[in-house]
């Protein structure tokens, strides 16, 4: 089952106390880095993820930094829309809304969402799910990395293991 998660990557900066934190010193930085945290779960996870930020253009549009990925589309409302008007407008038109899961602590969203047969997910749960599966992801690396890789000899039939102990031997006299 294909599930997408709109996120309100705003309202989740605010509820994460690492980007909270550096937001407060270095705004673009702590969106920079939910982005590539999104990016990295959804690679890892096959999830997909549209995140949405309140924007100032003209139109809503993708964001130029971060160019889509496969699995998550990055994107910025236009000054006349929010964030949660454009989850709120997705979640209206699709069709398969119990396939959607919305990020957000905002009440009125979230209401709105669940009652037309969305799922939704608190922000604190979400960052929760990232930091686990950065976690894993990162023992998975180090567990492979520590593992004693077979030799090359290994792979080899009898036949050619023989033909090059055989051309050692020559090169050896």
């Amino acid at each position: 089952m294909s599930q997408t998660y709109y996120i309100d990557g705003y309202n989740l900066i605010h509820h994460s106390p690492e980007l909270a934190q550096l937001m407060r010193r270095h705004f673009e930085i702590a969106r920079d880095k939910l982005i590539e945290e999104i990016i990295r779960w959804a690679s890892a996870s096959g999830q997909h993820a549209k995140l949405i930020f309140d924007g100032q253009g003209k139109r809503t549009e993708a964001s130029q930094n971060h160019p889509n990925t496969q699995n998550v589309e990055i994107l910025f409302s236009s000054k006349n829309k929010t964030a949660d008007m454009i989850i709120e407008r997705a979640v209206f038109q699709s069709k398969k809304r119990d396939d959607i899961i919305v990020v957000s602590a905002d009440r009125g969203i979230t209401d709105l969402c669940m009652s037309k047969g969305a799922l939704v997910m608190h922000p604190n749960g979400f960052w929760t799910t990232l930091n686990e599966a950065s976690a894993e992801t990162s023992r998975s690396i180090k567990h492979t990395q520590t593992t004693k890789m077979g030799s090359l000899e290994d792979t080899l039939d009898d036949k050619t293991l023989s033909h090059l102990e055989q051309l050692r031997k020559n090169l050896e006299k």
